[in-house]
This record gives C-alpha cells, sequence and structure tokens, in this order.
C-alpha cells in the first residue's frame, strides 16, 4: 500500500498554480526586488501584487503585511514588538514558538500569565480577564490549535486584552483553511501565518501588523520590508503564496464540506480510540486518544507509519519530544502520552480515510495481543 497522508497540520504540497506562478522568477525573472533597474522593478510588482493578494485573503491593506521566512519567524517578531519590561499573557495551549518566547520574555525580567483553556480546549474571554492586569502589554492566544483544532473566540479575546491596554496577537497558521480571517473583525493587532499549511512553499510566511503600530525589527541590515525584515525576499516563494492564499479563501467552503466528510468517514471506522473533544474544532484536525487501550501514542505513530499510515503526536516543530503535547496537559485529557494527531487536506479522500483507519484498527489489536 502506498503511503497515506495523514499530517497536512505539518506541511502541506504546494497547489499547482501556486508553483507555476513562481517558476518564472526563479529563472528568466530571477531578479532582485530590492534593485533599482528596470529589471529589478520587475521583481518588485510581483512582491507587491502578491502583498496585496495577502491582504486581501485577510481584510488587510498591503501596507500591513510583511513577508518573513514562516511562521516561526512572525511569531518571535511580534513578541519582539512587546513592550520588554510589561507583564503578557499567552494561552497554555500556545505553539512551541510561542511558548519559548514567553519563557525567553520572562528570562529578560518580564511577566508572564499562562491562560489555561477548558477542558473542551477553549480559553474563555473570563479566564483571559483574570489573566490581564493594569501592567499587561501583550497578549498572545492562537486562533486554532495545531494539536486538537479548537477555535478560539479571537474576536472576544482581543477586546479583553485591549480593556487592559494591551496589544492582541495571535498565531493564525493553521487557520486559513478551516476558517473566514477578518484581522478588522476580529480586532488585532498582529496575526501569524505560514504558507506551507495551506500550500504554498515552506520557508515563507505573512506577519500581520496593524497601521499604527510599529513592529521591533530582529535583525537589521538593508531597507527591505519597510526596514522591520532585512534580507532579500524570496521573491518565486512571495508570489506562489500570493496565489496559494487567494486560491485557499476562494475554495474554503469546498475545503471545509470535504475534510468534513474525510474527518467523518475515519472516525466513524475506528474501532478503537477516542477523539479528543472540542467545543468548536476544526474539521481538518482529530487528535484521538488511546488511553484506554494503553497504547502509547509515540510507538502507535512509529508503527503506522511502517504500516503506511503517515500521522504524528504533536506538532513537526516538536518531533523526538518526549513531552506530550502542552495543549493536552493543559486540557486535562486522561494520558495525553497516548494520543496521535491525524489531520487531513485537499488530495485526502474518503478511501483514504477509510483505508486508514482500517490500519490503525489492525495497529492497535496488535498492541492489545
Amino acid at each position: 500500500m502506498k503511503n497515506i497522508y495523514l499530517d497536512y497540520a505539518a506541511a502541506t504540497p504546494v497547489d499547482k498554480d501556486a508553483f507555476s506562478a513562481a517558476l518564472p522568477y526563479y529563472k528568466k525573472l530571477f531578479y532582485n526586488p530590492s534593485s533599482s533597474h528596470a529589471c529589478g522593478q520587475i521583481a518588485a510588482a510581483a512582491v507587491e501584487r502578491a502583498r496585496e493578494k495577502c491582504a486581501a485573503a485577510i481584510n488587510a491593506s498591503p501596507s500591513e503585511i510583511y513577508f518573513t521566512s514562516g511562521g516561526t519567524e512572525s511569531v518571535n517578531l511580534a513578541f519582539n514588538s512587546a513592550p520588554k519590561s510589561a507583564h503578557i499573557a499567552v494561552s497554555a495551549i500556545e505553539h512551541d514558538c510561542a511558548a519559548e518566547c514567553a519563557l525567553r520574555h520572562e528570562k529578560n525580567g518580564g511577566t508572564v500569565s499562562r491562560v489555561m483553556p477548558t477542558t473542551d480546549g477553549i480559553v474563555t474571554p473570563e479566564q483571559l480577564k483574570q489573566a490581564v492586569n493594569r501592567d499587561t502589554g501583550f497578549v498572545c492566544i492562537m486562533a486554532v490549535n495545531n494539536i486538537v483544532g479548537s477555535i478560539q473566540p479571537v474576536n472576544e479575546l482581543a477586546t479583553v486584552a485591549h480593556g487592559a491596554g494591551a496589544m492582541f496577537f495571535t498565531d493564525a497558521v493553521q487557520a486559513v483553511n478551516c476558517m473566514d480571517i477578518d484581522v478588522k473583525a476580529w480586532g488585532v493587532d498582529m496575526l501569524a501565518l505560514s504558507g506551507h499549511k495551506f500550500y504554498a512553499p515552506k520557508g515563507v510566511g505573512i506577519l500581520y501588523v496593524k497601521k499604527d503600530i510599529k513592529p521591533v525589527p530582529m535583525s537589521v541590515g538593508g531597507e527591505q520590508e519597510r526596514g522591520v525584515r532585512a534580507g532579500t525576499l524570496d521573491v518565486p516563494a512571495i508570489v506562489a503564496m500570493g496565489v496559494a492564499i487567494e486560491k485557499a479563501v476562494s475554495c474554503a467552503s469546498e475545503y471545509r464540506a470535504h475534510v468534513k466528510q474525510v474527518s467523518t468517514a475515519f472516525l466513524s471506522e475506528l474501532k478503537y480510540g477516542s477523539p479528543v473533544e472540542c467545543a468548536s474544532r476544526a474539521d481538518d484536525i482529530v487528535s484521538v486518544s488511546f488511553a484506554e487501550q494503553n497504547v502509547n501514542g509515540g510507538r502507535l505513530a512509529v508503527a503506522l507509519s511502517l504500516g503506511g499510515v503517515c500521522c504524528s503526536v504533536g506538532s513537526a516543530c516538536s518531533a523526538g519530544s518526549a513531552t506530550p503535547p502542552p495543549a493536552l496537559v493543559a486540557m486535562g485529557v486522561e494520558r495525553p502520552d497516548c494520543s496521535v494527531r491525524f489531520s487531513f487536506g485537499r488530495q485526502t479522500t474518503i478511501e483514504h480515510a477509510v483505508k486508514a483507519a482500517r490500519v490503525v484498527n489492525r495497529t492497535v489489536e496488535r498492541f492489545l495481543k
């Protein structure tokens, strides 16, 4: 059996239209967009067209879009813009990147409150209200959790943050495919996206920064990205990302209906394990707990890979860690070390989902013998 890939939350294939759009900028139109001559301005114009597409996809202005190398850099840049000595609040279910940024803030003399979710994976406005105070300058809560897919009430959380006089940042890396992103309706001050989560290349991302906020650079050098992010822009990847995000938004309804069918088919075929329940969840991510069968998630994921099903225990960034995903721990999931994450995408068929579930069933049965 060919491998069945159920790890789209880790990486998606590059969309064919995005790939085709990028190709000329690798070869014929290879120019540096910072060059002032006519050739350079061809590349610069392509970058700006992509910026317009990215801005339109999230209801932002082009001047509020900064291109980065991906979600990690975008998150770091957002945290770098937080007041240095201020109190910050982050959720306990953030991606490792944001969690590490919060830890660095503490080490540098700031204070941090970690906001716990409910048992169904939601950070409520009431919980955030208890965590913020008059010294809070920055709040970070992700829009969609990358392990369990829980969808957070971003607009309400941003309102609480602003009521305390703090900036509100959301890691929306996992959100493009499963929900409509509207930075104005959400009321966010900063927002991070990563291309390889929505069928753009790896190594390119976005940081949205509201027009009245000046982000603080992490590296100095040239004046690229209005002095905020020095370094030559990856024109082909940026062009591809513009096409990919435009397509993701235009095909959103079709995509969501598809992954809902696939997720339902997968869970219906499973004989073992229980999905980790969320009050509101993206259909393209499901974590399944095998605590009742006393099957370790890491061992099961390895066995499934050998059986042709590619899934994960946590985020790809934390691969190799012996620690269970913090989101599961924070939610109070029983035996979080017994969970496996399955995530679906455009190329996942119902047939794939059913076959994969049957492989899971057979593999778990071998562990039970």
